[in-house]
């Protein structure tokens, strides 16, 4: 099966912005995996780069904050990964998107 080329984009840009390291194609469990480990090193050794990945990527500090008060969740870095992968991925959609539109389209108003 073809690798989907926005959840490569995706994972091209979590290497850069969040310091993960894989190889070969990206799945969305192996970025959901890689994510996690690395939030859980960064809330442990570097909480202000956590912090500052988090506005970098334009998560919902609502969402954020409702993952942290849920009491016994074992799966915070899990579900705060699949956050900053969704938003990413809607991102990259949204320049694909912009990329696909002729630029007379905007200018025909």
């Amino acid at each position: 099966m073809p690798a989907d080329p926005l959840l490569q984009e995706t994972g091209k840009l979590l290497k850069k912005e969040a310091g993960l390291r894989f190889r070969g194609n990206v799945t969305m469990e192996k970025l959901e995996q890689a994510l996690a480990e690395r939030l859980q090193q960064l809330i442990s050794q570097d909480f202000q780069q956590f912090v500052m990945l988090l506005y970098t990527v334009d998560v919902s500090e609502k969402k954020i904050k409702g993952i942290l008060a849920g009491e016994g969740n074992d799966d915070a870095y899990l579900l705060i990964a699949r956050l900053i992968i969704e938003r990413q991925l809607q991102k990259v959609q949204a320049r694909a998107a912009s990329r696909t539109d002729s630029p007379g389209d905007w200018m025909d108003c």
